[in-house]
């Protein structure tokens, strides 16, 4: 990939504005930066690196380190892993192969002049590697000779195995019109869409111009399911040196006045990550010598793809100078954050721990451009464990060398992640193949793609045209059938089998059984994008494969809390302990019980297991009375709840496809409660209806007849078949935690239209000749009051 300008950057950064001024970036950040506009050079330490090759020892030698002992989970009664105590996880064993010499330099100048393809499928799996014996109770210690206090970690290189050519099949017409306007791009005009069409404006966004020919994708795309990829045993590494970072240099002036300014730009929420590549990280001019400094880096992926990280060292060492690390993975269209100094999060601040608390705590902290965004190249595949999740192994391979980084033995670093969204998604997708990993805090991610974006086959609208404007405004890169897929199901309601075959194999859920690292799951009950279902799903696969797994529903994610408000203190508490627990290994550090959730009062509760092990006697209702409503987009329907405009601003981006009480409705009115009710779970509908028209679904919801809020904000599709006959289904609806106090009551609806699957194909009536309902509730013994931290 060719280096952008300053010019480009200024030019993208102004583009970034407009898009978070119409909001729909403010999901998840915006832009593309620039690539090291400076120049860059590989790292340097003991090993030798001449200027035309970087090469690697045979061994790595340092101060020996014994790690801690850990023991398999014990497990309790029921068979269940106690949360006290990790599982027994397989490690590979590992050795440091000498890589080949690299060619000459006459060769390495004609190979920078041709063309660099970035593959969108993996290297041909390997053959599977049978998983060696559990490591014995002594971990190896790792032998590395610390480097000088002015030397930097050693760029290192591993030999890559070649891609195959993946099968292609006969392309789809948006593709063929991505090939025809192809000539488009050009070196000269990097990542600026096609403007031929409106149709190519979306299809062909996001790619940057580089020297790499456009490629036709087939159909049908799959990759091999192994049973592990080799863990990478060394990765070639360059720092990127940004181009006015030099001003920071200037004595007196440089000090006092420029750093200063670095300083204050990084800690505004996402615009130091933007300019982060232009002005650097501030230095610590106080520092004593040797003191470890804020970096970026180049590290170079399994299939050749760059990906841009940033190092933040500790503020903590041990006597050995070594600090445990956390990756902090950043959301969908973000840069890698960058704040160094914030204790919270710079665009979630109540929903994911921030990198100042983490360097105060004794972590070091690293975040990357994702695959396909930003400064990293190759193309976004949706967090697939076969390509993000071996970007990871890299880029933990690579820490492995530094000696400011702790670690459990040979190329196992002491590790955990971090990160919501997006951010979340990976750590999953990482933790599937990489067993190096401590330990995981997925926040607000999603089991299955498919199921968020088309659940029971209703194409989720609201969310589908907010993300897909995050892709466009922001340039991203992904895999090319991605957009067109998004457009087609927003526009028409249908989706091609072949797409829905690519979000299922770039996805995880079916490979959850193969994590084995202790998994602390962050959900928001008032997430309308990755709802309570999508964790619950996560957590019940990683529970029966035995690993350690703890949950916990917040008010927050991708939705506004309306009757509520979150002051993130309980989760920031909640990841510090699970990390102390799992990856500085300290016993003392108390992760709670393993289920833990709040109510739409701010109210938290508990219970020792997940799901609950003891439940009441659920509250039923039923309607017996016949309705007819109509098809109506929008009017009369459910949402936007109007509420989310006291919500900030940003609440009132990611609160835009909530649910709200309706007009045009069939309602059934469940009787009131008579004592303290806690509803926790997935209710379950049942309803016998008739009717004619195009509609395929309708919607139900609940609502609280005092608050007169819909229950999460949550409306969960049901499919119907308008043909005229009577049918009966029943369905579950999405989970959600309420309390109820004596003679409160709730009421559920139908509704035709709603604002998150808000379409204008869908029209007809439907008859509900009777419906009726059964809301989950726990029993008093089983509901532990919590108090926040």
């Amino acid at each position: 990939m060719e280096p952008m300008g300053a010019g480009s950057f200024v030019g993208r950064v102004g583009g970034l504005a407009v898009a978070l001024g119409i909001g729909a970036a403010i999901v998840a950040g915006a832009g593309v930066a620039v690539a090291d506009d400076g120049g860059s050079s590989s790292d340097t330490s003991s090993t030798s690196v001449s200027s035309g090759s970087s090469t690697t020892t045979d061994t790595v030698s340092a101060p020996a380190r014994t790690a801690p002992t850990r023991t398999a989970a014990e497990k309790t009664d029921d068979g269940t892993p106690d949360a006290g105590t990790r599982p027994a996880r397989k490690r590979h064993k590992l050795s440091f192969d000498k890589p080949a010499a690299k060619a000459d330099k006459a060769d390495s100048d004609k190979a920078e002049k041709a063309p660099k393809a970035e593959p969108d499928e993996p290297a041909a799996a390997p053959e599977p590697v049978a998983a060696p014996e559990p490591a014995a109770e002594e971990k190896p210690t790792a032998v590395v000779e610390k480097p000088s206090a002015e030397t930097e970690p050693a760029a290192v290189e591993v030999e890559q195995d070649e891609p195959d050519t993946p099968v292609r099949a006969t392309t789809t017409l948006f593709q063929r019109l991505a090939a025809k306007h192809a000539d488009a791009d050009t070196d000269e005009d990097p990542a600026l869409p096609a403007l031929a069409s409106l149709v190519m404006s979306v299809v062909t966004a996001g790619r940057e111009a580089t020297n790499e020919t456009p490629t036709s994708v087939g159909d049908v795309t799959t990759t091999s399911r192994p049973d592990g990829y080799p863990i990478p045993t060394g990765v070639t590494v360059e720092e990127v040196h940004p181009p006015l970072l030099w001003l920071q240099n200037i004595p007196v002036v440089g000090t006092f006045i420029v750093t200063p300014i670095v300083s204050a730009l990084h800690a505004i929420p996402l615009v130091g990550d933007f300019l982060q590549p232009i002005i650097g990280f501030p230095i610590d001019h106080f520092a004593p010598p040797g003191t470890p400094q804020a970096k970026s880096y180049r590290v170079t992926s399994f299939d050749g793809t760059e990906i841009f990280v940033n190092f933040m060292p500790s503020l903590v060492y041990d006597e050995n100078g070594q600090a445990p690390t956390v990756l902090d993975g950043p959301g969908l269209g973000l840069p890698g954050p960058t704040t160094l100094n914030l204790r919270y999060d710079s665009l979630l601040p109540h929903d994911v721990i921030g990198i100042g608390l983490l360097r105060e705590q004794g972590y070091n902290v690293v975040s990357w451009d994702p695959r396909g965004e930003w400064r990293s190249g190759g193309r976004m595949q949706l967090q697939s464990p076969d390509f993000e999740g071996r970007d990871i192994s890299s880029i933990i391979s690579w820490l492995a060398t530094r000696p400011d980084v702790a670690l459990d033995g040979i190329n196992d670093p002491k590790i955990g992640m971090v990160g919501a969204s997006y951010g979340g998604g990976i750590q999953l997708a990482s933790a599937v193949y990489d067993h190096r990993i401590d330990a995981i805090v997925p926040t607000i991610a999603w089991n299955s793609l498919t199921d968020v974006l088309f659940p029971r086959e209703a194409v989720r609208s609201g969310w589908a045209t907010l993300l897909s404007s995050v892709l466009v405004l922001t340039l991203s890169r992904p895999n090319e059938r991605i957009l067109p897929a998004a457009i087609r199901g927003i526009l028409f309601g249908t989706v091609d089998p072949a797409d829905v075959d690519l979000l299922n194999d770039r996805g995880y859920a079916d490979r959850l059984g193969l994590i084995t690292t202790p998994t602390l799951l962050f959900q928001g009950t008032v997430d309308t994008l990755f709802t309570l279902n999508q964790a619950d799903a996560n957590a019940k696969a990683l529970i029966a494969a035995g690993t350690t797994t703890k949950v916990v529903w917040y008010c927050g994610g991708h939705g506004a809390c309306v009757s509520t408000r979150n002051d993130g203190q309980l989760v920031i508490d909640r990841t510090l302990a699970w990390l102390d627990h799992y990856v500085k290994d300290d016993a003392t550090a108390d992760t709670g019980p393993q289920f833990e959730w709040t109510d739409q009062n701010g109210e938290w509760y508990s219970s020792d297991t997940y799901p609950v092990a003891t439940t009441g006697t659920p509250l039923t209702g039923e309607r017996t009375d016949p309705k007819t409503i109509p098809f109506v987009p929008f009017i009369g329907g459910s949402g936007p709840q109007p509420r989310v405009i006291f919500s900030g601003l940003l609440g009132i981006v990611l609160g835009l496809p909530s649910a709200a009480p309706a007009l045009n409705a069939v309602n059934l009115e469940v009787p009131a409660a008579t004592e303290v009710t806690h509803i926790v779970g997935a209710p379950e509908l049942t309803l016998t209806y008739s009717g004619t028209g195009t509609a395929t679904h309708v919607y139900a919801q609940i609502v609280d007849d005092k608050t007169r809020l819909v229950l999460g904000n949550q409306a969960t599709p049901i499919p119907v078949v308008l043909d005229g006959q009577t049918h009966t289904v029943t369905y579950s609806l999405e989970q959600v935690a309420h309390t109820l106090q004596p003679g409160q009551s709730v009421t559920v609806q139908i509704v035709t239209s709603t604002i998150d699957f808000l379409n204008f194909y869908s029209w007809g009536r439907i008859d509900v000749e009777g419906m009726s309902v059964s809301l989950p509730t726990l029993a008093a013994n089983a509901v532990q009051e919590t108090v926040a931290a």
